[in-house]
């Protein structure tokens, strides 16, 4: 009986260090996937993530600008902006 429960241990072991192995299997494969993926989406986008980081960063600096320079219309423009956003939640 008890080499019946030892053996059913061992599977137990075998079990685990295959599902062990088998996660990390699958990590390494979302990671190769997820490389591709960002190498595609830099081939068919044209510009890498870092160009299109700087990009956002000039356009939010540009709007601060602007912020800056007419912050009355900016106000005006943020509650507009807010209430039409209450409107539509409301519905």
């Amino acid at each position: 009986m008890q080499s019946t429960a030892h053996a059913k241990q061992d599977n137990v072991k075998d079990a685990a260090n295959d599902v062990s192995a088998d996660f990390e299997t699958l990590k390494a494969d979302v990671t190769r996937l997820s490389d591709s993926v960002r190498k595609l989406a830099s081939d068919q986008l044209g510009t890498s993530v870092e160009d299109l980081q700087a990009k956002a960063g000039e356009q939010i600096t540009a709007a601060e600008r602007a912020i800056r320079k007419n912050p009355t219309q900016a106000a005006l423009i943020a509650a507009g902006v807010g209430f039409l956003v209450g409107l539509i939640m409301i519905r």
